[in-house]
């Protein structure tokens, strides 16, 4: 089974889950601990194989032109039943802000400009149902954010749906901060 597949299947009904607009306005609504998102995501560089690349933008519904998070996954057979989605971080990100609506943001970036997030690698596995789980190695994906060290990241892919958890513990196992709940739960918006 070659990259860019899984369990014989490839991997593009998992990057048409991916690919899209989100929203989490559904879940603020009903829950006063979270504030409403937006979740944008993009495939990236069809031709900078293996495996699929995706650009991921979040940022508030009150704020739009100023996402706080931007990142770049890069998605690739990792065995076993398993998929192996790399973070990566990009030069002034800041730059690309948009990039989701106007990809030619992005034609300057290439691969050898990112900086891989090391010990954040997300693992993703197939459930019962059809949908994907994953998460990074507990204690791997150090941070400096908000006196936290170390981050533990979460995530559920559905047709309809992403689901976002993050969690940051100092050196003691404190949490420091982290989203409410059960998570960010991000309803497709586009098809």
């Amino acid at each position: 089974m070659g990259c860019g597949q899984v369990w014989g299947n490839p991997l593009p009904p998992l990057m048409g889950w991916l690919n899209g607009d989100f929203s989490s306005r559904t879940q603020a609504e009903e829950d006063r601990r979270f504030e409403a998102a937006e979740l944008h995501a993009r495939t990236i560089w069809p031709h900078e194989g293996p495996g699929y690349w995706l650009y991921l933008e979040q940022s508030l519904v009150a704020r739009p032109a100023h996402p706080f998070r931007q990142r770049i996954f890069h998605l690739t057979d990792a065995g076993r039943g398993e998929l192996l989605m790399v973070e990566y971080t990009m030069p002034k990100a800041t730059d690309f802000a948009g990039a989701w609506r106007d990809p030619a943001k992005l034609r300057t970036l290439t691969p050898e400009q990112l900086s891989r997030r090391a010990g954040c690698e997300l693992r993703l596995r197939r459930l019962p149902s059809g949908h994907y789980e994953g998460r990074n190695e507990i204690g791997r994906c150090p941070t400096n954010f908000a006196g936290a060290d170390t981050l533990v990241q979460y995530i559920w892919i559905g047709p309809e749906h992403i689901r976002l958890l993050d969690r940051a513990y100092d050196q003691q196992g404190t949490l420091r901060w982290g989203s409410p709940g059960e998570g960010y739960v991000y309803l497709r918006v586009t098809p």
